[in-house]
């Protein structure tokens, strides 16, 4: 990114800011228009979704969250204006991960699809997965956690120079070397809430080691303070079963579809990028 187009998008930030949008002296955007940027609209689907996508909740309906929303959507155009401008949407960087983004949206879209055919399991099937699974439903922990958060970044990767962190502290400093907001808060996590081999691998992680995990949204950085058994009550384990029954048949079907469309599929690898072949067995 050259330093001119850096310029560029703080003072549109700052402006965006302090003077807000529109010649105050036209009639402004209604019904479904909320907002306009240089005669672009932004409409009232468009701010909801932007609510949704950030997992606001019922702090979408307060009206200072609301304008606050609003604001970033005109710093997004105006930024995104700017980057057109200054050609960064023809670099191979830019079509890339728009082509990333759009497969990962619309196979997102088809596992949907899969998911919503899946009846969801009777009250006799979660009972019959309880009793043959008593493990599960047994060994259940709350933990409480001290734990730093921040917004997902767009590429994974940019969060492994977290990997050498040995404590909470360290994770922090290395956040404000890299100039990335953080919240850092007490949580309660609840082993019942992940897959059982990721609490178990959480469970026996030493006293104050780091572990961190991507939610999709947030990155998580926690450390366990505290752990104590917890028993799930009878129509917990229930619904508890019924998630783990569901995920199952959600990924089995998942998986199936993909095996059909690549069974349908010309698939040539270069060498070395293909699948392992299956050892033969030793006689």
């Amino acid at each position: 990114m050259s330093k001119s187009f850096l310029r560029a998008s703080v003072a549109i930030i700052l402006s965006v800011a302090v003077a807000g949008c529109g010649d105050q002296g036209k009639a402004g955007p209604s019904g479904q228009v909320v907002a306009e940027v240089d005669g672009e609209e932004i409409t009232l689907s468009e701010l909801n979704s932007e609510m949704l996508a950030n997992n606001l909740g019922k702090e979408s309906e307060d009206p200072a969250v609301r304008q606050a929303t609003v604001q970033r959507l005109i710093a997004r155009k105006m930024l995104v204006k700017a980057a057109r401008e200054a050609g960064l949407h023809k670099t191979s960087q830019f079509i890339l991960s728009r082509q990333r983004a759009e497969e990962n949206e619309l196979a997102g879209m088809a596992q949907q699809e899969v998911m919503s055919k899946i009846e969801p399991p009777s009250r006799e099937e979660a009972l019959k997965f309880i009793k043959d699974n008593p493990a599960i439903f047994d060994n259940r922990k709350l933990m409480i956690l001290e734990q730093i958060r921040f917004p997902q970044p767009a590429n994974a990767n940019d969060v492994k120079f977290l990997e050498r962190a040995k404590s909470l502290n360290e994770v922090a400093e290395l956040l404000k070397q890299a100039a990335i907001r953080y919240e850092r808060t007490p949580t309660v996590f609840d082993t019942t809430s992940v897959a059982r081999e990721l609490a178990d691998r959480i469970d026996s992680l030493p006293p104050g080691e780091v572990f961190i995990i991507s939610t999709g949204q947030l990155v998580l950085a926690s450390v366990i303070r505290e752990k104590q058994p917890a028993a799930i009550p009878v129509e917990a384990r229930i619904q508890y079963a019924s998630q783990i029954l569901q995920q199952r048949r959600v990924s089995e079907a998942i998986e199936k579809q993909v095996a059909q469309l690549k069974s349908k599929a010309k698939i040539s690898y270069q060498p070395g990028f293909g699948p392992k072949s299956p050892e033969k067995p030793t006689s």
